[in-house]
């Protein structure tokens, strides 16, 4: 009897156990996402500030604004507007993963704190520009190679 004793307050000692066990992982699980919704938030917002005092955004925006001259698009300045921070936020958040397989949130506090110093400031104003000649000479160097591989299998 005594045995039988031992063993049923065992069991549930070890039910108690199990059942305070679950409600922990369960509780962890719950925070961690949760936390993980916010980290992503976070992640974006520091991404979107790191890509805005860079210099980057500014670049969508004058790609944004070449595209709808592309297509011929006529809209007001409030429709614009919304359209375009809609894409770019979408283009952002699509960023998102590829941006967090390179670099931590550290890492992007850090370039943005750099980017606030004189010599940041300075690359972000001109990166835009470096890019917009740079596109020419890919441009150019691109037809270049092409007709050196054409001449190439011509031979």
């Amino acid at each position: 009897m005594l045995i039988l004793r031992h063993i049923f307050i065992n069991v549930n000692l070890k039910k108690q156990e199990m059942k305070k066990s679950v409600f922990a992982i369960l509780f962890l699980l719950f925070i961690n996402l949760g936390f993980s919704q916010t980290n992503g938030d976070n992640y974006k917002s520091l991404l979107t500030e790191y890509l805005n005092i860079q210099g980057s955004l500014k670049t969508f925006d004058a790609t944004f604004s070449q595209m709808i001259n592309m297509f011929g698009a006529k809209l007001d300045e409030e429709k614009y507007n919304e359209f375009k921070t809609e894409m770019i936020s979408s283009l952002v958040a699509k960023m998102v993963p590829v941006y967090k397989n390179h670099l931590s949130e550290t890492d992007l506090k850090e370039a943005i704190l750099m980017f606030k110093t004189p010599i940041g400031r300075k690359i972000a104003e001109k990166t835009p520009l470096i890019a917009q000649e740079s596109m020419k000479l890919s441009m150019e160097w691109g037809m270049e190679i092409g007709e050196k591989i054409q001449g190439m299998i011509v031979q």
